[in-house]
């Protein structure tokens, strides 16, 4: 059977590199072409998440989360490359790759075809983002197989379920919101048997459809991406927003209905290799029990 596809208030398409952004991407990224150094800087962000939810078996517990690379014209192999090496070297419990590998799904493949060897001590595990559900739908299956091949678990409509010192932790990720088909209620069965449970969606845009299933939410703590952080953006505002709500879910931590939600502003760029007021980052987190 397939998946319901949710009602959702619009269809965002996604977009491709302008002919300016693959210009743009040429230029050497020197401080004084600001925008375009601030898109090939990527910062490390390391966080401490406190929590007294937290099962005490994953006090300590690591991950690394990053999402949006977009390899492809404004996203050399070169970049790539450099980018596992930085990962690698954090020796995390968990890497969580958050989706929109590529440009589209053609370029979602090639990313994983070049096998950047993303590692971890337990497991690598990748989501599926709008730009990665690009037709044509065969593509699909040959992405799936392209992670697997490269040592990533794919999570689609799908989890794992880790065990560490007598606790159980989920992992556990729909199909994309916009561009494929979610099923929650097969991803929230997916979490019964956890003591505690990361929601990990492509996009924040999916959470308002959580809230309206009946019971408490299946999740504790959510960790997406997909906005960019705007890309460009001032005081707290997108000049053009990926999303339907807006800057609700711009970047960084919010907390809605009892459960934390961390937006990151990704890897990578959209369009045109350009940020400002949104700097490109990935996290290290390390989850400790609040007692």
């Amino acid at each position: 059977m397939q998946p319901r596809r949710l009602n959702r208030e619009s269809k965002k398409k996604p977009h491709t590199p302008f002919w300016l952004g693959k210009l743009l991407a040429k230029v050497p990224p020197w401080p004084v072409f600001y925008p375009l150094y601030e898109a090939s800087r990527l910062n490390l962000e390391e966080e401490l998440y406190w929590s007294p939810r937290i099962p005490a078996g994953f006090d300590g517990f690591r991950i690394v989360y990053l999402s949006d690379i977009h390899f492809g014209p404004l996203f050399s192999e070169e970049r790539l490359r450099d980018l596992a090496q930085r990962v690698n070297k954090l020796h995390a419990d968990v890497v969580i790759l958050g989706g929109d590998y590529g440009i589209d799904s053609d370029g979602a493949i090639e990313f994983f075809q070049l096998k950047p060897g993303f590692q971890a001590k337990t497991a690598v595990l990748g989501v599926m983002g709008n730009h990665d559900r690009m037709k044509p739908e065969e593509n699909f299956e040959k992405l799936l197989a392209a992670m697997r091949d490269d040592g990533v678990m794919p999570l689609v409509n799908d989890g794992v379920v880790l065990e560490r010192k007598g606790s159980r932790m989920a992992f556990v990720s729909c199909d994309d919101f916009y561009c494929g088909e979610p099923d929650l209620k097969k991803t929230a069965a997916l979490a019964k048997t956890a003591d505690y449970t990361v929601f990990l969606p492509h996009m924040p845009d999916i959470l308002p459809e959580t809230y309206k299933m009946p019971g408490p939410l299946f999740y504790q703590l959510v960790l997406c991406g997909h906005t960019h952080g705007g890309q460009v953006a001032f005081m707290g505002h997108a000049i053009k927003s990926s999303s339907i709500y807006g800057s609700r879910y711009l970047s960084g931590w919010h907390h809605e209905h009892g459960v934390d939600i961390l937006v990151s502003n990704g890897v990578g760029t959209s369009g045109l290799p350009v940020r400002l007021g949104a700097k490109a980052q990935m996290h290290l987190i390390t989850m400790k029990k609040e007692l």
